[in-house]
């Protein structure tokens, strides 16, 4: 993702027009448009009060996230645990929980992950729902779909809405491991 892509998804987000943030900048409407439209890029003194406006780091803003930022998403407790000792070994630290959909969009609405492990059948929303979600928002984070849904149609339909990896119960660790090396 470029950077005037990430400005104009954190502005839209906020609600407010070009015009605001021009002022908020102390820049000019054009300049703001030739950042969304790639003509040009923010000074790193732009690119600083961007991201203080706009509560992400200077990395989240450039379109960067580390891999360590990761939010597990299941329903299932068990799943939760196996998967958080799972990526704990992998050396992630930076590991949150989320039970449900609402839950998720929550720690989203705080910080940007690189990383989400959801499940399809969460008690409050559809996992597919959230998989497109996320993604028309945030295309640079990975998604690994974890879910006892196996049936084709359900992993096509992943896929094509931006899964990352599609990964059925149960399974063994390795396959997390291997998809964990695919995504980073």
């Amino acid at each position: 993702m470029n950077i005037g892509n990430q400005i104009q998804k954190l502005r839209k987000q906020k609600n407010i027009t070009q015009e605001i943030l021009a002022s908020e900048m102390g820049v000019s409407v054009a300049a703001v448009s030739k950042w969304e439209n790639g003509n040009s890029m923010p000074d790193i003194v732009m690119l600083c009060a961007l991201s203080d406006y706009f509560q992400v780091t200077t990395d989240e803003l450039l379109g960067r996230c580390h891999m360590e930022k990761c939010i597990i998403c299941d329903d299932s407790a068990f799943v939760r645990e196996s998967l958080y000792d799972i990526l704990k070994k992998e050396g992630i630290q930076n590991i949150t929980l989320a039970e449900t959909g609402e839950q998720l969009l929550e720690i989203f609405a705080k910080e940007l992950p690189y990383l989400v492990l959801l499940d399809i059948n969460l008690p409050d929303k559809s996992g597919l729902e959230l998989l497109q979600n996320i993604k028309s928002k945030y295309d640079i984070v990975k998604i690994i779909m974890v879910t006892a849904d196996n049936s084709d149609e359900t992993k096509e339909k992943a896929l094509k809405l931006g899964a990352d990896k599609f990964i059925t119960k149960p399974f063994l660790p390795e396959q997390i491991i291997t998809a964990l090396e695919i995504v980073k």
